[in-house]
């Protein structure tokens, strides 16, 4: 893997619980029938194009979608964790969503991105073994994140590598998944290649309910700006986006990958 150039795409895949923050109860079967189809859309979108991405996956989405899981694994893609429920967070949420997605999968979750991007603590993803941390987005967003004052880019907090979403350089405009629904796509298209020429990386990430027909269900009371451009139209603007950066010489790599490139390259600067 080259040391620049690098996109860490990642989907959140929970359980679809954007109707509960409005006030509309959803059932869990629903929920999981809403993001299973969306995961596996995404699956079909990256397979057609040949790229790899990180799932991070919640404990309730693994135990109630155990085909998709294994169709994620079997596709070559990495799977973390994203905590147990993602309506309700608790401190125990790094330790029994990794016990639970490891006995499932039988493999290792070096990975953590805490549901919404909420804060979690670092030193409790130490103790249970975690490797990186992909929980903080380093922008502006109005009743939901202020962390101007944190880096834009990979540092170590303690041993977690933090793997923040990246944000535009200077003015840290948002590049994520809302941004991709609003933005007109020659706009976001120019601001994600300038975050990428000016850090050599960049991280994003999605939700596989994205990519359900969310216009069709008024009831959930979904906010114009999310089901903007949801469904198909997310499709097509996920395979632009791929396509895009592959035209551009970018290559596609989990964040496991990228946490041991970022400490073989700092190994050998340390060693210089």
């Amino acid at each position: 893997m080259k040391g620049s150039n690098l996109i860490l795409l990642s989907f959140d895949t929970e359980e679809f619980d954007l109707p509960r923050e409005h006030g509309v109860d959803i059932k869990l079967d629903r929920s999981i029938e809403v993001s299973a189809a969306g995961t596996n859309i995404i699956l079909d979108t990256l397979k057609k194009n040949q790229v790899r991405a990180t799932f991070f996956c919640t404990a309730n989405f693994a135990q109630h979608a155990p085909d998709v899981m294994q169709r994620i694994l079997n596709e070559g893609h990495e799977v973390a964790c994203h905590g147990v429920d993602h309506f309700n967070l608790k401190d125990s949420d790094p330790s029994q969503s990794k016990e639970i997605i490891e006995r499932l999968t039988h493999i290792t979750a070096n990975g953590y991105r805490q549901p919404r991007m909420f804060p979690v603590d670092d030193e409790e993803l130490e103790r249970v073994g975690y490797l990186y941390n992909s929980s903080l987005h380093p922008a502006f967003i109005p009743g939901r994140y202020m962390h101007l004052d944190v880096p834009r880019t990979p540092f170590y907090k303690g041993k977690i590598l933090q793997i923040p979403a990246s944000v535009s350089p200077w003015l840290r405009l948002p590049v994520f998944w809302l941004a991709c629904h609003n933005y007109p796509m020659w706009l976001y298209k120019k601001l994600t290649l300038w975050t990428l020429r000016h850090d050599g990386l960049f991280v994003t990430y999605f939700h596989p309910w994205e990519y359900y027909p969310l216009k069709e269900h008024p009831e959930w009371k979904i906010p114009f700006i999310i089901k903007r451009n949801s469904g198909t139209a997310s499709v097509k603007r996920l395979d632009t986006i791929i396509k895009t950066f592959k035209q551009h010489g970018a290559q596609f790599a989990t964040f496991t990958e990228y946490t041991q490139h970022f400490n073989e390259v700092t190994h050998s600067s340390t060693v210089k």
